[in-house]
C-alpha cells in the first residue's frame, strides 16, 4: 500500500462491504424461502452433485469465477498491511479462506431458496475466483491504489478525462466478451462460421425487421461516441488519429469475440465504430476549451441560442427514450391487464433478471443505464451553464436534475404498464435513474475540472480583465 493511502483504503472498505451484499443478494434471488429441518438440509448438502459442463454451461462456470474475483480483490486491498510482506501473505491466506467459507455458506443457504441450483462446481469456481483475486491484488494492487489516489490529485480536465476514458473502455471490452462461453477450439470456431456468426461482408447480417436493423446499427455507432469524445477531449489530436484509435479498439473486440462462441464477429461493427468515432471527436473539438481560446468572443445573443439548443437536446433525447422503450406503441387500455402489471411492480428487486442468462441480465443493465446516461449528461451541461451565470447553490441544481431523471424514468416505466410487449419494473426504474445520475455526475466532474484548471482547461476570464502591459499600450499608440 502506498503512503498516505487512507482515503483509498476507506473507499476499498466501502466497496468491499457493498460487493459482499451484492454477492449474497444475487445468490439468493428471488428470495423464495422454503423452510426445512436443518439436519435434512445438511444431508442434502452432503449429496450436492458435480455437474458435467458443456458449451452451454461454460458461461455459468466462468461467471461464478468472476463473481468472487472482485470480492477477494477488494477485501485484500481493504486489509492490506503497509510495508509488511509477511503480514501480506497471512492476510492473503485469511482472505482466501474467508471467501471459500462464504462460498460454502452461500451454497448451503441456497438449499432453502429454490429454484437456486446447488453444486460442487459453484464452490470450486468461486474458490478459483477468490484465488485469482488475491493474485491480481499482489500484481496490480499498488498501481490501483495510486490510480485511485490520482483522482483527488487530478485537478486538470485532461487527467480526469483520461480516467473516465479508461473506465469506459474497460466496460466496453468487458461487456464485449460476455457471456464468456470461451473457446480456442478450431472446430467450434468453424461451427460459428457455419452458423453465420462470422460475418466478413459488411451489412450482411439478417434482421427480423428494418426497425431492428436500424436500432442495431445506431447502437453500434452510439457505443463508440463517448470513447472518441473522451479521447479527443483528453488532448488535442488530429481527428483521423482518434478515428483510427477507435477503429483499432473495435477491431480488437471483434477478434476477441471470435473466441466467444455465442457472439457474432462482424466487420460492420468496425465501420459503425468509425462513424461513432467521427461524431464523438467532432463534438469534442466543438467543446474543447483550448480551441475556444482562438475563437472570437460570442455575441450576447449567442447565449439564447445555446439555451435553445440545450432545450432541444433534452427534449429530443426524451423523445428518443420514448421511442426506444415504448416501440411499437401498441398501448392497451384493458384495465384487467393493467391491474396485473401494477401488481407485478411488487416483485423483489432484480428478480426478473434472475430468470435468464447472466449475459441477458448484464445486457439489460447496460441497456437501461446507457440510454439514461445522455439525459443526465445533458442536464449536467445545463447545470454547469447555470452555475457559470448565476450564483445558484450546487445542491439545488443536483436536486432538480435528480428529480427530472427520476421523473423521466418513472414516466417510461408507467408507459410500459400499458404495453403488452414490455415489462414495467421498479428495478428498471432504479437502473435508469442510476444511469442518469452517472451521466450527470460524469459531466459535472468534467465541467468542474474544466472551470478549475486555468492552465489547460480553458480561457482565463480574469486574465482577460487585467490591464494590458505598458509595452502593449505603447504599441497601440
Amino acid at each position: 500500500m502506498v503512503e498516505n493511502a487512507k482515503p483509498q483504503r476507506n473507499l476499498l472498505v466501502w466497496l468491499a462491504f457493498a460487493y459482499v451484499a451484492f454477492v449474497i443478494y444475487g445468490s439468493l434471488v428471488p428470495l423464495d424461502f422454503h423452510p426445512r429441518p436443518l439436519r435434512e438440509a445438511w444431508e442434502s448438502f452432503e449429496r450436492i452433485p458435480y455437474l458435467e459442463l458443456g458449451i452451454g454451461s461454460r458461461a455459468d462456470w466462468v461467471a461464478n469465477i468472476l463473481l468472487f474475483v472482485p470480492l477477494a480483490y477488494l477485501w485484500l486491498g481493504a486489509l492490506w498491511p503497509n510495508r509488511r510482506p509477511v503480514a501480506g501473505v497471512l492476510v492473503s491466506i485469511w482472505v482466501l479462506f474467508v471467501c471459500i467459507v462464504l462460498s460454502v455458506a452461500i451454497e448451503f443457504t441456497q438449499i432453502f431458496f429454490p429454484p437456486r441450483t446447488v453444486s460442487v462446481n459453484d464452490i470450486l469456481a468461486e474458490a478459483l475466483g477468490a484465488a485469482i483475486g488475491v493474485v491480481l491484488w499482489w500484481v496490480t494492487g499498488r498501481r490501483v491504489v495510486a490510480w485511485l489516489g490520482a483522482w483527488s490529485d487530478a485537478h486538470g480536465r485532461a487527467s480526469k478525462v483520461e480516467r473516465f476514458l479508461h473506465i469506459y473502455l474497460a466496460l466496453v471490452f468487458g461487456y464485449s466478451v460476455l457471456p464468456l462461453d470461451l473457446t480456442i477450439s478450431a472446430v467450434e470456431v468453424y461451427h460459428k462460421w457455419q452458423e453465420g456468426k462470422v460475418l466478413l461482408v459488411p451489412f450482411s447480417a439478417v434482421y427480423a425487421s428494418g426497425a431492428q436493423r436500424a436500432y442495431a446499427l445506431l447502437a453500434d455507432v452510439a457505443i463508440w461516441i463517448p470513447a472518441a469524445f473522451l479521447w479527443q477531449l483528453s488532448s488535442p489530436r488530429p481527428l483521423r488519429r482518434v478515428v483510427l484509435y477507435v477503429m483499432a479498439c473495435a477491431a480488437a473486440i471483434e477478434v476477441a469475440q471470435l473466441f466467444v462462441y455465442s457472439r457474432v464477429t462482424s466487420t460492420t461493427d468496425v465501420l459503425a465504430a468509425a462513424c461513432g468515432a467521427a461524431i464523438g471527436a467532432l463534438l469534442a473539438r466543438r467543446l474543447r476549451p483550448d480551441v475556444d481560446d482562438h475563437r472570437p468572443s460570442r455575441s450576447a445573443g449567442s447565449g439564447g441560442v445555446s439555451v435553445l439548443l440545450w432545450l432541444i437536446g433534452v427534449a429530443g433525447w426524451m423523445i428518443v427514450l420514448m421511442v426506444v422503450f415504448w416501440y411499437p406503441f401498441n398501448f392497451s387500455n384493458d384495465w384487467g391487464f393493467v391491474h396485473g402489471r401494477v401488481a407485478a411492480l411488487k416483485r423483489v428487486p432484480f428478480v426478473a433478471y434472475y430468470y435468464g442468462t447472466e449475459f441477458r441480465a448484464v445486457t439489460e443493465v447496460f441497456h437501461k443505464t446507457g440510454f439514461f446516461f445522455p439525459l443526465g449528461a445533458l442536464l449536467a451541461i445545463g447545470a454547469v451553464g447555470i452555475r457559470r451565470r448565476f450564483p445558484v447553490p450546487a445542491v439545488l441544481l443536483h436536486l432538480a436534475s435528480a428529480l427530472v431523471i427520476a421523473g423521466a424514468a418513472a414516466g417510461i416505466e408507467a408507459g410500459q404498464l400499458f404495453l403488452p410487449g414490455k415489462n414495467a419494473d421498479t428495478t428498471d426504474w432504479l437502473l435508469e435513474t442510476l444511469g442518469g445520475a452517472a451521466g450527470y455526475s460524469t459531466l459535472w466532474i468534467l465541467g468542474s475540472a474544466w472551470r478549475g484548471g486555468r492552465g489547460n482547461c480553458g480561457p482565463n476570464r480574469d486574465a482577460e480583465r487585467e490591464p494590458a502591459p505598458p509595452n502593449a499600450r505603447m504599441s497601440r499608440r
